[in-house]
């Protein structure tokens, strides 16, 4: 897996089989709590073919250096920077559930510098349960199973579940805590409304973390936002239906590259 250095910092990323060109629309990805890059798999090797496409690993996630943030300001710092720097172009930038609430800081932060955003499984709050804050210290790797179990369709594939759970282990207790805990923090119900930016939003039908209400909230707030609701998928929409989740993506990039 390929890394990069921008002034000291190691990004872990992936990308679309083909090469970065210039003059494509450029896409990059943030991945939710626990997670890294490959959970934007699915998306690298169909929209890779269209686009420039990139999923970032978040600091200690993956293959990044630096340690995890407690909270989404200063995931959406570090967004900033490595984008910034690495792409002289505007993006659209996309995330899954903390991932999104980083797009949402981003967007609200420095909204001319991007093309677009796509907002996955999210809401402008992400209030975390006390018995999953409590669980992650206490008991790491039931908890995260116990959380994987909520993130999926009951349709889903079990294997998909247990893939999911193993990828969330991997960046650690302290590393996960903290992630949550940038949730937990999270509230920016007041503020997405100055959102003005294209904005896509997509949320599985059947997700139990970020229900479909949170998405429903961010489309009303978010003048000229669009809302696409997948049916068969839970919170991990991308993965569990990813033909419809990349036609939306795809559908919605041609049109505001036009």
């Amino acid at each position: 897996m390929p890394v990069k250095w921008f002034d000291g910092i190691k990004v872990g990323y992936r990308k679309g089989k083909n090469p970065l060109k210039k003059g494509k629309p450029t896409l990059v990805m943030i991945h939710g709590a626990g997670a890294n890059s490959e959970f934007w798999s699915s998306q690298l090797a169909c929209l890779g073919n269209e686009m420039n496409a990139v999923a970032l690993d978040l600091p200690g996630h993956g293959q990044s250096g630096g340690s995890s943030c407690d909270s989404i300001p200063g995931y959406a710092q570090w967004v900033y920077t490595v984008v910034d720097q690495w792409f002289t172009d505007p993006v659209y930038l996309m995330g899954h559930s903390m991932g999104g609430a980083i797009v949402q800081e981003v967007a609200i932060q420095h909204p001319h510098r991007f093309q677009g955003f796509i907002l996955v499984g999210t809401g402008a709050m992400l209030k975390v349960t006390p018995l999953f804050l409590e669980g992650l210290s206490q008991d790491f790797e039931k908890t995260i199973d116990t959380i994987a179990s909520y993130g999926y369709s009951k349709i889903t594939d079990r294997q998909l579940v247990r893939d999911g759970a193993r990828i969330m282990k991997k960046p650690g207790p302290a590393a996960v805590l903290n992630d949550f805990v940038a949730c937990d923090r999270f509230d920016r119900r007041k503020a997405v409304e100055n959102i003005s930016s294209p904005c896509l939003i997509i949320c599985g039908a059947d997700d139990k973390l970020t229900p479909r209400d949170f998405s429903t909230f961010l489309h009303e707030k978010i003048t000229g936002s669009r809302l696409k609701i997948i049916e068969k998928a839970g919170h991990m929409v991308m993965i569990e239906q990813p033909k419809a989740v990349n036609a939306a993506i795809q559908k919605f990039i041609n049109e505001e590259s036009r």
